[in-house]
């Protein structure tokens, strides 16, 4: 094969490479775009049932609910969620690494969403009580609810003093970062509101009771918490999928124009012999 048409078919590989991680970003761009509206979109309500539950816990006697005491079991639950899929830099790495710091001190055992959050359990020889692979991009609240129920039974069991959500927190379409969060028990300042801000008792009138309605928005404020999270992780997966693919496009590019570059001096040097040979052979005929 001659050089030419070597570099041609390498310059044709690279422009189909280009084309194929083009499409991807563009996809990735517009699958960031919905995940991050659904978590605008949820923000106010997720924000008004904190509120909510902050002024329940003040009419109730809120430290008794079994899900917001403390136990001494030995180990602790790590909800990982993860992506399905590669091509994106260096999302799912950074995350396992800040898990693996966050484990150190202390034994744990894992939830994993995400295909890469089970290989990753699966490599390092972790223990895992449940997997959830088969998310869909375009996540529901109905699709959170078998992982809040997961999450709930195994701490009401006592088999876990505390369970955490790690994920990789949207920052920006160029950053992200690991975030911890702990949902059981939640944080004291998650359910307590300094008395200055809460209504006068007198305003609230609670059917049936405010402990009953606490039993009942409790798990539900659980699930909420992971169906949020679930979005910014997504949001986070789509927007770093996107800037690589806009990475390894620009680079399919630049090999394209050093190939063609390449091409364009090789197929000068094969004229400039061209005419060289005819000069030549004219010369001696006219000898």
């Amino acid at each position: 094969m001659s050089v030419s048409r070597l570099i041609r078919r390498r310059i044709k590989s690279a422009k189909n490479i280009a084309q194929i991680t083009k499409a991807m970003e563009m996809v990735s761009a517009s699958k960031m775009r919905h995940a991050q509206e659904q978590t605008l979109a949820g923000k106010p309500y997720a924000e008004k049932l904190t509120t909510m539950l902050k002024t329940i816990a003040r009419h109730t006697n809120a430290a008794m609910h079994p899900l917001l005491q403390t136990n001494d079991a030995p180990k602790s639950l790590i909800v990982l969620i993860s992506s399905n899929r590669g091509l994106a830099g260096g999302l799912s790495t950074n995350l396992f690494k800040a898990v693996e710091e966050f484990m150190k001190p202390k034994k744990a055992e894992f939830v994993v969403v995400g295909k890469k959050g089970k290989e990753y359990a699966l490599k390092f020889q972790h223990t895992i009580i449940g997997e959830f692979t088969d998310l869909p991009d375009r996540i529901r609240f109905e699709d959170t609810l078998p992982i809040a129920e997961l999450v709930m039974k195994a701490f009401l069991d006592g088999e876990y003093s505390d369970v955490h959500l790690v994920h990789m927190q949207f920052v920006s379409t160029l950053s992200q970062k690991v975030k911890f969060e702990q949902i059981l028990p939640p944080p004291a300042e998650e359910i307590q509101q300094p008395a200055d801000l809460v209504e006068a008792k007198s305003e609230y009138l609670f059917e049936p009771n405010s402990t009953e309605i606490l039993e009942f928005l409790l798990p539900y404020y659980i699930a909420v918490e992971i169906y949020h999270t679930l979005l910014d992780a997504k949001a986070s997966e789509h927007s770093a999928r996107m800037v690589a693919m806009k990475s390894a496009s620009d680079n399919a590019r630049d090999v394209m124009n050093g190939l063609q570059l390449v091409f364009n001096k090789s197929r000068q040097a094969a004229i400039t012999t061209e005419l060289i040979d005819m000069t030549t052979a004219t010369l001696s005929v006219a000898g």
